[in-house]
């Protein structure tokens, strides 16, 4: 074992970290994302010994980025301190410097679902005469009958479709978890009709498009061009917000609201806890609550009978 003091260089420790991180599987852009806070906080500390960081250091560091969201500002500390905690049990630190200090607290941001009008709109700003709109209106669906991520949906291949059984096989899902996704008639429907213009060459399910709309063999949709669709979409629509993450949460909503377990719900979209879809239970329980309060409303009813 290690003997506790000995003192290593905080920028081999760094890449210590990062090596190690690599090894146990976390996902590149992981990686990628540990790699620039990590160094962004080593730029900044100037400290050549591990045990030199100090609590005036963190603060210092981390009063540099008040002015970015709450999210970013808790992601940098979040992810400075994993390296802490991690230097502490591999035995390179006596005591996390992190020890006592507080991350900032983030909002409990409600997301509106897709209303059936909503959805409705969104489907029909899809052209049914166009390539674009064919496939466009395949992964409107997809997104909608599925709650996969953006990520997970881009990702897929011809290959993970499985049409006779109505799946998906999620082959990169957060974490480098994998889990099937189930569809219904309708979301088939869409895929059959994409499909029939796509072919049945191997490669990415969701190709993109080039400047004329036309779909180009064998090369895959990007994250940002689905943002970007579902921004086009929406604008064409005229429904705000239109991204990803809405139609999971819409999935959510819409399955408990029709009696799912909670268990299901967190298996489909792919959570390792049941955290997240506590909260999506949550915000359809004060959704339910507020369309109740009509039936007391201490204001109607005790008026009411004062009157």
């Amino acid at each position: 074992m290690r003997p506790m003091n000995e003192t290593a260089p905080l920028r081999h420790l760094v890449e210590l970290y990062l090596l190690r991180c690599d090894v146990e599987g976390k996902s590149p852009q992981t990686v990628r994302a540990y790699r620039e806070t990590l160094g962004r906080f080593l730029r900044f500390v100037a400290v050549d010994e591990t045990a030199a960081v100090t609590p005036e250091h963190l603060y210092a560091y981390l009063g540099r980025f008040t002015h970015l969201s709450l999210e970013t500002r808790h992601r940098y500390f979040r992810e400075v301190r994993c390296f802490f905690n991690w230097l502490v049990d591999a035995r390179y630190l006596d005591e996390n410097p992190f020890r006592g200090m507080k991350n900032v607290r983030l909002p409990q941001r409600i997301v509106e679902p897709f209303s059936a009008d909503d959805v409705a709109r969104l489907l029909a700003a899809c052209n049914p005469e166009t390539a674009l709109g064919i496939r466009d209106r395949a992964m409107v669906l997809c997104l909608l009958d599925t709650g996969l991520r953006c990520s997970e949906l881009v990702r897929l291949s011809l290959a993970d479709l499985d049409l006779a059984t109505q799946r998906l096989r999620v082959l990169h899902g957060k974490g480098n978890k994998q889990r099937v996704a189930p569809f219904a008639d309708r979301c088939q429907a869409a895929l059959e009709r994409y499909l029939a213009l796509r072919g049945t060459e191997p490669g990415p399910l969701f190709l993109a498009a080039n400047h004329l709309g036309r779909l180009q063999p064998d090369v895959a949709l990007r994250p940002n061009g689905l943002k970007q669709m579902l921004r086009r979409l929406g604008s064409r629509a005229n429904v705000p917000k239109v991204h990803a993450h809405r139609f999971r949460h819409t999935f959510a909503t819409w399955a408990i609201a029709h009696d799912a377990r909670e268990l299901d719900v967190q298996h489909l979209l792919g959570h390792s806890s049941p955290d997240m879809v506590r909260r999506y239970s949550s915000a359809y329980r004060s959704e339910q609550a507020a369309l109740r309060h009509h039936r007391f409303s201490p204001a109607d009813q005790m008026l009411a009978a004062s009157s």
